[in-house]
């Protein structure tokens, strides 16, 4: 695990320099009306807030190609997904530069965007790059596939905050920030994911507890692939977790309303630049970050970030496993018994054990935590 550079310390840079902020709607009558999905919805509140700065809108072209060819934006700031608004031929044909177009959810004004750019894409050229495969296997690349091709850029320049479940337990980057001022911190490890948490998440994060001033837990909540888990039980087993075995006063929690790509070392960087709008000074990359299936390597994620400054400093961690001789939780680095030794907190193994009702043993899970998914009629998308 990389330790922290203590010369880092709290401060006030978003990436790309400011954190975004976008006021909300009124009441207007556009000539161009497009419809938008849930995902869509996700993404412009992350932008409106400032959690995806220095994004202001979806891109255009010269950026989309740039962070496919460069994981950069064409002003050579980090960047690694395309974010891209998808529109049919109706609006490719009738949509100009500088139209204000009203974005709808249903049949709800949600935001306004003013088009600066409407082009086509190659859909396997962005599934090749971004997601290193074009098979239908990978969600991603699904998603991607069902996509239109055609793309509408421009600035966000109006957007209202979503009515979507536990938006009482969400902190916004501003919040963050002035929790992290207000607590006297200078480092601030943020923990990415989209689990309950294991015992092997509660020894990576424990191990940013011994190295930092607290620590940021943000899992994702949203439409996820099938057999993930549904957003009420991660969020009651962190709850859970952190009530009993950490120091309140060392933690902040709050969920991430964001639908994940599984774009493995791609998805790690976008991962982590949002952890660092939200103030955080380190990020926690672990084995298969982002992953999904057999697509990437364990550590590809870890590699790829080593290519780029973000200004916020990647915490490394090894595969955390159960070793029955050490008889305690353990890494590659720490121990040095054979593998027929190890068990390992494969995600399969964790859910197969709750569908099948099986008590799991004390090292896969702390009894309050799993008390808490237990009692949970739907567990899982």
């Amino acid at each position: 695990m990389q330790v922290i550079n203590s010369s880092l310390h709290y401060n006030n840079n978003a990436h790309g320099g400011s954190l975004v902020s976008i006021d909300s709607v009124s009441d207007e009558v556009f000539n161009h009306s497009i419809n938008i999905d849930y995902g869509t919805v996700l993404n412009i509140m992350n932008i409106r807030t400032g959690i995806l700065s220095p994004l202001r809108g979806f891109m255009g072209e010269d950026d989309f190609h740039s962070v496919l060819d460069y994981q950069r934006l064409e002003n050579g700031i980090p960047w690694s997904m395309p974010y891209i608004l998808e529109i049919g031929e109706k609006e490719y044909s009738s949509i100009k530069p500088g139209d204000d177009v009203g974005l709808y959810y249903g049949r709800k004004l949600h935001a306004v965007i003013n088009a600066s750019d409407l082009f086509r894409y190659d859909q396997k050229e962005l599934c090749r790059k971004v997601f290193k495969t074009t098979s239908l296997d990978h969600p991603g690349v699904r998603k991607a596939m069902e996509g239109t091709g055609i793309s509408l850029a421009g600035d966000i320049t109006a957007a209202d905050m979503p009515e979507i479940p536990f938006m009482e337990e969400t902190l916004l980057p501003s919040q963050t920030r002035k929790i992290f001022r207000e607590r006297g911190w200078k480092t601030i490890t943020g923990f990415q994911t989209r689990n309950v948490p294991h015992r092997g998440h509660e020894s990576m994060q424990r191990s940013a507890l011994r190295m930092s001033d607290g620590i940021f837990i943000n899992p994702v909540l949203g439409k996820k692939k099938p057999g993930d888990y549904m957003d009420d039980v991660i969020i009651e087993s962190y709850r859970s977790l952190i009530e009993s075995y950490y120091p309140r006063d060392r933690v902040v929690f709050s969920p991430l309303h964001y639908e994940m790509s599984y774009g493995g070392p791609r998805e790690a960087m976008i991962h982590a630049i949002m952890r660092k709008n939200f103030g955080c000074t380190h990020f926690v990359v672990g084995r298969d970050h982002a992953g999904v299936g057999d697509f990437y390597g364990p550590y590809d994620a870890q590699k790829n970030l080593e290519e780029f400054d973000l200004g916020i400093e990647i915490m490394n961690m090894d595969e955390v496993f159960y070793c029955k001789k050490c008889e305690e939780l353990a890494t590659a680095k720490d121990c040095p018994h054979v593998e027929n030794e190890r068990i390992h907190f494969s995600g399969t193994m964790i859910r197969n054990t709750l569908r099948d009702g099986m008590v799991p043993e004390s090292y896969i899970f702390r009894k309050e935590v799993y008390d808490s998914i237990r009692i949970s009629e739907n567990k899982f998308q």
